[in-house]
Protein backbone atom coordinates (compact mmCIF):
# COMPACT_ATOMS: atom_id res chain seq x y z
CA UNK A 1 0.00 0.00 0.00
CA UNK A 2 3.17 2.41 0.81
CA UNK A 3 4.59 1.91 -2.63
CA UNK A 4 0.82 2.75 -4.40
CA UNK A 5 0.76 6.03 -2.51
CA UNK A 6 3.89 6.74 -3.16
CA UNK A 7 3.78 6.28 -6.85
CA UNK A 8 0.29 8.70 -6.47
CA UNK A 9 1.49 11.38 -4.70
CA UNK A 10 4.82 12.02 -6.80
CA UNK A 11 4.89 14.87 -8.48
CA UNK A 12 5.27 13.64 -11.76
CA UNK A 13 1.51 13.04 -11.67
CA UNK A 14 0.72 16.20 -11.75
CA UNK A 15 0.57 17.59 -15.33
CA UNK A 16 1.65 21.39 -15.25
CA UNK A 17 4.08 22.01 -17.96
CA UNK A 18 4.57 25.77 -16.28
CA UNK A 19 5.35 24.95 -12.21
CA UNK A 20 7.03 22.60 -10.42
CA UNK A 21 5.37 21.05 -7.26
CA UNK A 22 6.65 19.83 -3.98
CA UNK A 23 4.53 17.30 -2.13
CA UNK A 24 3.93 18.51 1.62
CA UNK A 25 2.30 15.93 4.05
CA UNK A 26 0.70 17.20 8.00
CA UNK A 27 0.66 14.91 10.29
CA UNK A 28 -0.72 14.89 13.67
CA UNK A 29 1.63 14.31 16.56
CA UNK A 30 -1.32 12.76 18.43
CA UNK A 31 -2.18 9.55 15.87
CA UNK A 32 1.41 9.06 16.04
CA UNK A 33 3.26 9.32 18.97
CA UNK A 34 7.06 8.62 17.66
CA UNK A 35 6.28 11.21 15.16
CA UNK A 36 8.32 14.17 16.37
CA UNK A 37 11.41 12.09 17.38
CA UNK A 38 11.13 10.05 14.35
CA UNK A 39 11.30 13.80 12.43
CA UNK A 40 13.75 14.81 15.00
CA UNK A 41 16.12 12.20 12.78
CA UNK A 42 14.96 12.94 9.91
CA UNK A 43 16.60 14.24 6.57
CA UNK A 44 13.45 16.00 5.61
CA UNK A 45 11.93 19.21 5.97
CA UNK A 46 9.51 19.78 9.08
CA UNK A 47 7.85 22.13 11.49
CA UNK A 48 5.27 22.02 13.38
CA UNK A 49 2.04 24.38 12.70
CA UNK A 50 2.32 25.99 16.45
CA UNK A 51 4.31 29.13 16.10
CA UNK A 52 3.92 30.49 20.00
CA UNK A 53 7.34 29.04 21.23
CA UNK A 54 5.69 28.46 24.98
CA UNK A 55 3.54 26.02 22.75
CA UNK A 56 6.41 24.58 20.57
CA UNK A 57 8.09 23.21 23.73
CA UNK A 58 5.01 22.47 25.55
CA UNK A 59 3.35 20.63 22.57
CA UNK A 60 6.59 19.04 20.43
CA UNK A 61 5.52 15.58 21.07
CA UNK A 62 1.67 15.75 19.88
CA UNK A 63 1.34 19.19 17.28
CA UNK A 64 0.80 18.95 13.99
CA UNK A 65 3.33 18.89 11.73
CA UNK A 66 4.19 19.85 8.14
CA UNK A 67 6.50 17.67 6.20
CA UNK A 68 8.12 18.25 2.76
CA UNK A 69 8.14 14.70 1.51
CA UNK A 70 11.04 13.89 -0.31
CA UNK A 71 10.76 11.91 -4.01
CA UNK A 72 14.50 12.26 -4.77
CA UNK A 73 17.33 11.55 -2.03
CA UNK A 74 17.75 7.94 -1.10
CA UNK A 75 17.34 8.78 2.66
CA UNK A 76 14.24 11.42 1.71
CA UNK A 77 12.69 8.50 -0.19
CA UNK A 78 12.96 6.21 2.74
CA UNK A 79 11.90 8.84 5.45
CA UNK A 80 9.09 9.53 2.98
CA UNK A 81 7.98 5.61 2.71
CA UNK A 82 8.10 5.29 6.34
CA UNK A 83 5.72 8.77 6.69
CA UNK A 84 3.70 7.19 4.21
CA UNK A 85 3.06 4.01 6.10
CA UNK A 86 1.07 6.69 8.33
CA UNK A 87 -1.58 6.78 6.43
CA UNK A 88 -4.73 4.59 7.10
CA UNK A 89 -4.74 5.77 10.72
CA UNK A 90 -7.06 9.09 10.40
CA UNK A 91 -4.35 11.94 11.36
CA UNK A 92 -2.47 13.05 7.84
CA UNK A 93 -3.26 15.21 5.01
CA UNK A 94 -0.90 15.25 1.55
CA UNK A 95 -0.83 18.65 -1.11
CA UNK A 96 1.03 19.67 -3.62
CA UNK A 97 1.91 23.34 -3.87
CA UNK A 98 4.21 25.28 -5.70
CA UNK A 99 5.19 27.24 -2.87
CA UNK A 100 8.78 26.80 -1.19
CA UNK A 101 8.11 25.36 2.46
CA UNK A 102 8.28 28.32 4.51
CA UNK A 103 6.01 29.87 2.11
CA UNK A 104 3.02 26.83 2.28
CA UNK A 105 3.59 27.00 6.22
CA UNK A 106 2.66 30.12 6.56
CA UNK A 107 0.00 29.48 4.38
CA UNK A 108 -0.83 26.43 6.20
CA UNK A 109 -0.62 28.29 9.38
CA UNK A 110 -3.44 30.69 8.61
CA UNK A 111 -5.64 28.02 8.37
CA UNK A 112 -4.79 26.47 11.19
CA UNK A 113 -5.45 28.94 13.96
CA UNK A 114 -8.66 30.05 13.74
CA UNK A 115 -10.45 33.20 15.80
CA UNK A 116 -14.11 33.29 17.92
CA UNK A 117 -16.36 36.31 17.10
CA UNK A 118 -14.78 37.95 20.52
CA UNK A 119 -11.39 37.32 19.13
CA UNK A 120 -9.79 34.31 21.03
CA UNK A 121 -7.43 32.14 19.21
CA UNK A 122 -8.32 28.79 18.77
CA UNK A 123 -7.19 25.90 15.84
CA UNK A 124 -8.46 24.14 13.74
CA UNK A 125 -7.56 20.61 13.11
CA UNK A 126 -8.47 21.08 9.30
CA UNK A 127 -6.02 18.21 8.74
CA UNK A 128 -7.96 15.62 9.90
CA UNK A 129 -9.61 13.97 7.55
CA UNK A 130 -13.01 13.63 8.92
CA UNK A 131 -13.22 17.86 9.63
CA UNK A 132 -11.26 18.33 6.44
CA UNK A 133 -14.23 16.66 4.28
CA UNK A 134 -16.52 18.20 6.26
CA UNK A 135 -15.18 21.74 5.89
CA UNK A 136 -14.78 21.44 2.35
CA UNK A 137 -18.47 19.90 1.60
CA UNK A 138 -19.47 23.43 2.57
CA UNK A 139 -18.12 24.66 -0.66
CA UNK A 140 -18.33 28.78 0.49
CA UNK A 141 -16.28 30.52 -2.19
CA UNK A 142 -13.88 31.95 1.15
CA UNK A 143 -13.37 27.86 2.57
CA UNK A 144 -12.57 27.10 -0.98
CA UNK A 145 -9.97 30.07 -1.97
CA UNK A 146 -8.05 29.76 1.69
CA UNK A 147 -7.85 26.07 0.97
CA UNK A 148 -6.62 26.24 -2.83
CA UNK A 149 -5.15 29.94 -3.10
CA UNK A 150 -1.46 28.61 -2.73
CA UNK A 151 -2.41 24.42 -3.26
CA UNK A 152 -3.25 22.70 -6.22
CA UNK A 153 -4.34 19.58 -4.60
CA UNK A 154 -5.10 17.37 -1.76
CA UNK A 155 -5.49 14.15 -0.83
CA UNK A 156 -6.78 12.48 2.09
CA UNK A 157 -8.65 9.35 3.69
CA UNK A 158 -12.01 9.44 2.85
CA UNK A 159 -13.70 10.56 6.14
CA UNK A 160 -16.20 6.93 5.73
CA UNK A 161 -13.27 5.36 7.65
CA UNK A 162 -12.93 3.47 4.27
CA UNK A 163 -9.18 3.68 4.27
CA UNK A 164 -9.71 5.04 0.28
CA UNK A 165 -7.56 7.95 -0.65
CA UNK A 166 -9.94 11.16 -1.76
CA UNK A 167 -8.39 13.69 -4.21
CA UNK A 168 -9.56 17.38 -4.29
CA UNK A 169 -7.78 19.00 -7.32
CA UNK A 170 -8.20 23.10 -7.62
CA UNK A 171 -10.45 23.34 -11.30
CA UNK A 172 -10.41 26.86 -10.81
CA UNK A 173 -10.59 29.53 -8.35
CA UNK A 174 -13.88 28.86 -7.47
CA UNK A 175 -13.89 25.33 -6.98
CA UNK A 176 -12.12 22.17 -6.99
CA UNK A 177 -13.06 18.56 -8.27
CA UNK A 178 -13.36 15.65 -6.54
CA UNK A 179 -11.91 11.86 -7.10
CA UNK A 180 -11.46 9.17 -5.03
CA UNK A 181 -8.56 6.64 -5.90
CA UNK A 182 -9.20 3.29 -3.41
CA UNK A 183 -5.79 2.16 -1.97
CA UNK A 184 -7.23 -0.69 0.22
CA UNK A 185 -10.48 -2.06 1.11
CA UNK A 186 -11.82 -1.30 4.95
CA UNK A 187 -9.93 -3.47 7.24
Amino acid sequence: MVERLFELLHPSNIADDEKSYSIYGIFDGVKYPMLWSDLEESVVTYDMLFREEDLRIEMEEVAPFLVELDFESKAGIEKTKELLECYGKGGCIFMASYLDFSSILEAMRELFYVYTPEGEKGYMRFYDPKIFSKYIAQRDFNITYALFSDVNCYWCEDSEDTHKLRQYIKESTYGFVEEIFILREKV
